[in-house]
C-alpha cells in the first residue's frame, strides 16, 4: 500500500532541493518555509534565520 505521507515528503523534498538550488538557500531552511506555506524566497529565508536565532533570546 502506498503511503499518501510519504508520497508528500518525497515532493515537498523535491520541490526544497530546487528551490534551494535556484534561490542559494540551504535546503533545510526551503523545506521549512514549504511546510510553513510560505513562498522559499531568499528574503523569506533570512527573516526565517533571523527568528530561528533570536527566539531563545529575551528582550
Amino acid at each position: 500500500m502506498n503511503n499518501p505521507f510519504a508520497e508528500t515528503e518525497m515532493i515537498i523534498n523535491i520541490a526544497a532541493r530546487a528551490a534551494a538550488k535556484r534561490r542559494g538557500m540551504s535546503v533545510a531552511v526551503a523545506k521549512n518555509l514549504l511546510l510553513l506555506g510560505t513562498e522559499p524566497t531568499r528574503d523569506n529565508a533570512t527573516l526565517f534565520s533571523r527568528q530561528q536565532t533570536t527566539s531563545g533570546e529575551v528582550a
